[in-house]
């Protein structure tokens, strides 16, 4: 039997893009030639200046929008001759309509789906694709979206008895841990696009990640002639290895369809053996087990590269997540790239699958935004639309082991009315009817708020689990949060969608009120709840990254991340990792020491720490030790009888006031009565030369890599306030997607050679164009270019 498996072809390159509303864009006699030649993926809005007169407004970070056409010309080859053809589009935003030589064939307005078009009926000797993506109507997003053909493009090519488009979905149904087995339901939809009358089967098989087959089942089917009909069984795996987010273990599901003995189509999917549920009493359960969810909601745009996503952008920002303590993803407020939950599959993080953030009502992207105006949205196709996209969303995302819930709104204005509802049974119906293995969330913000806005009882009754944004927002909640729910609601489900963990700090910056300790004090007294408390499953904090939009001008975006857009952690990164990441000593120190002119003032030192104990230094010095302990120790045989511990606060955090002077803080960790780590903050000179570290050595063509810039003094030591203006040179087949310092007040385009650091760092992202040798020459006045080098493949 031989190993059949259908063609999926890239279908990025040799576009042609006009930015404008081209008359008869579709016709395939159109002169495109003075036409933009580009390759997929592409964000036009990215490529020009943010400007406040904008209609995206503040919501969308002040950037460029409208109309533009996609045009690409292909031939019909002997591989694709007399098969089944259809092109995937992984996302373009927003409503967009695809013709073919002419043709209308299909057309998604929500900017966030996936979707697919037929070619079959319409392919001629030469073609021409064409796109219109209309994004006019502004403003129509809280954040920033991007507009275009963002994500990428695949051309399927199928025989004419297939496997529908998504159409294997196995999860797993039980795992029996007294006999060490697991037991897997798969169901596969198959299509028979021929006039004949067909008898066929589907052969599954699965396999470790050594390549050994551990199951093999199989069901027979007869397709009438352009039927579809589906195939369901019930597996199993012996010894199974669970899939968790510690050890994301991944097997491969080979689903194969039959006719007449042969081998006419091949899917292969990746799958992983666990269960995931929610319970009033012990929160988030992974196989069994209580799991807290230390989870971050994150936007899609990806900094310089904006709406675009690449592979190795989306891995780089996951896995600094995961140096956190992350181990939770929410994909706010929209259904993500598929690289993004591919990569959580690998990775091992837990994924709040988002479908809207609107619903009938129209979200105010004005007087909340700073703008003014009327505001549009997905509210316009929701009534036409919601179930489709819903669908897309549920048949694309439900193998992926990383998804453990799906979220069907965020902060829905219907979640006060009557109508909000039916719509919420609504589409959580349909979830529960794709998907009987995953609950449904929706996440609501006015909880116990003030009337009119108050959620109803009978709208969160209706939700599997109820997401609760802000839970400290209203009223006494500031102090007791879920406390009176959970004696009101013993049954409900709770889980964290949204809460902050310190607004608008900004990497490098330090206030002279010396109040930039209060950035995570907020979120230090929600984790002491949350952590302390089994039924409360884990909490999404907002955001993971800062983000474009939602922003005042002259920003361009929001601050609220605890990483900035180019990928440069803040100091409240180690803060979550000092609570979150318990296999990592941590030990961090803030701020910096340089400042010059301020001899003798007193500056709040603080370090983030999940040592014992900490002593600082200053100048060898002694400042003095502190320690915290949380939860509180209580007696532990009699009535005063304490341990004996050194406790001198019950914050997450420990602070000294210093009289500056230059030189060197020091604070020596402990670690059960022994020094266990040593972190050094020096005072630096000027900068003098330049430092840089790529995360790749070896990049695959249409790949991207990554150079962190920074600046360093005569010693050898970063400078942390340094903001020199750097030109980069890019040599070889790459070029420059963009440079990004993280200061979301800095207007220069992303994609300008030259850009001034912030705080001391720069990045710069390089797309391989080409097989070769990329070198990357930075510049800067008074120092001596440094060049990195990279080979790609």
């Amino acid at each position: 039997m031989k190993n059949y498996l259908p063609k999926r072809l890239s279908f990025n390159h040799d576009w042609l893009f006009q930015l404008e509303d081209t008359i008869n864009g579709e016709a395939p006699a159109l002169n495109d030639e003075s036409w933009r030649k580009l390759n997929l993926p592409h964000d036009w809005s990215i490529e020009y200046p943010v400007d406040q007169r904008n209609r995206t407004g503040s919501g969308g970070g002040f950037a460029k929008a409208g109309i533009a056409w996609y045009r690409k010309h292909f031939k019909t080859t002997e591989d694709i001759r007399n098969k089944h053809i259809s092109l995937m589009f992984d996302g373009v935003y927003m409503d967009s309509t695809v013709y073919l030589n002419g043709k209308e064939i299909g057309r998604c307005s929500y900017g966030y789906s996936s979707f697919s078009v037929d070619l079959s009926d319409c392919l001629e000797e030469d073609n021409v694709i064409a796109v219109r993506v209309d994004n006019s109507l502004q403003p129509n997003s809280r954040w920033y979206t991007g507009s275009g053909i963002y994500r990428n493009v695949w051309m399927d090519i199928y025989e004419n008895v297939h496997i529908a488009q998504w159409g294997v979905f196995c999860y797993t149904d039980k795992i029996c841990k007294e006999i060490n087995q697991a037991s897997l339901r798969i169901s596969a939809t198959i299509n028979n696009k021929s006039n004949k009358r067909v008898n066929t089967g589907v052969i599954h098989r699965i396999y470790d990640h050594e390549g050994n087959q551990v199951s093999f089942s199989g069901a027979p089917l007869t397709l009438e002639p352009g039927a579809g009909g589906e195939t369901l069984v019930y597996p199993g795996i012996k010894h199974p290895h669970l899939w968790t987010d510690t050890d994301p273990y991944l097997y491969t599901l080979k689903s194969t369809v039959v006719v007449n003995s042969e081998p006419v189509d091949t899917v292969l999917t990746r799958i992983g053996v666990r269960t995931a549920t929610f319970d009033s009493d012990k929160g988030f359960l992974l196989n069994g087990e209580n799991v807290k969810i230390k989870g971050v909601c994150i936007h899609h745009d990806c900094g310089p590269s904006g709406a675009v996503g690449y592979r190795e952008t989306l891995e780089r920002r996951l896995q600094t997540l995961k140096e956190m303590g992350c181990n939770g993803i929410r994909c706010a407020h929209n259904p993500p790239a598929p690289e993004l939950l591919d990569l959580c599959d690998e990775l091992g993080f837990l994924v709040m699958d988002e479908a809207f953030d609107e619903w009938m009502l129209t979200k105010d992207k004005n007087n909340n935004y700073y703008s003014e105006g009327f505001a549009y949205g997905y509210s316009q196709f929701f009534g036409n639309n919601a179930e489709k996209d819903l669908l897309r969303m549920l048949h694309r995302d439900r193998n992926h082991p990383s998804v453990i819930v799906w979220s069907i709104g965020n902060e829905i204005p219907e979640q006060c009315s009557q109508d909000g509802v039916k719509i919420l049974k609504f589409l959580r119906d349909i979830c529960h009817r794709e998907d009987s293995s995953r609950m449904v969330t929706c996440a609501c913000d006015n909880i116990e708020s003030i009337q009119p806005y108050i959620a109803r009882n009978d709208f969160l009754s209706e939700l599997d689990v109820v997401g609760y944004n802000y839970t400290g927002r209203w009223r006494q909640r500031a102090e007791t949060l879920y406390d009176e729910d959970r004696i009101n609601y013993p049954e409900r489900r709770i889980c964290g969608s949204e809460n902050s963990a310190g607004w608008g700090a900004v990497r490098g910056i330090y206030g002279s009120d010396l109040s930039y300790a209060t950035q995570t004090l907020d979120f230090q007294w929600l984790w002491r709840y949350t952590a302390s408390r089994d039924f409360i499953a884990g909490d999404f904090i907002w955001t993971g990254f800062d983000y474009l939009g939602e922003c005042r001008w002259p920003s361009r975006g929001s601050t609220a991340g605890h990483i900035d857009t180019a990928g440069f952690v803040k100091d409240s990164f180690y803060f979550l990792r000092s609570i979150w990441n318990t296999e990592k000593i941590t030990l961090h120190l803030l701020p910096h020491w340089n400042w010059e002119g301020e001899e003798g003032d007193f500056k709040q030192v603080i370090a983030y720490t999940n040592c014992d104990e900490v002593a600082l230094y200053l100048n060898g010095r002694l400042v003095g030790k502190k320690s915290f302990h949380c939860p509180r120790h209580g007696c532990v045989t009699a009535w005063n009888d304490f341990p004996k511990i050194k406790a001198t606060t019950h914050d997450l955090h420990l602070t000294w006031d210093v009289p500056y002077e230059p030189g060197e803080l020091k604070a020596v960790g402990y670690k059960n009565g022994e020094a266990a780590v040593e972190t050094v903050v020096r005072s630096t000179g000027k900068p003098v030369a330049l430092g840089a570290v790529t995360d790749r050595q070896e990049i695959a063509v249409d790949g991207v890599f990554h150079i962190n810039i920074s600046t360093i003094d005569s010693n050898g030591l970063h400078v942390p306030d340094a903001s020199p203006v750097i030109h980069c040179e890019v040599k070889g087949p790459a070029h420059l997607v963009g440079m990004d310092s993280g200061d979301l007040s800095d207007h220069t385009l992303y994609n300008s050679p030259d850009r001034k650091m912030f705080s001391g760092y720069l990045m710069a992202m390089i797309y391989a164009d080409g097989p070769g040798t990329i070198d990357v020459v930075f510049s800067t006045e008074g120092m001596s270019d440094l060049e990195v080098r990279v080979k790609s493949k």
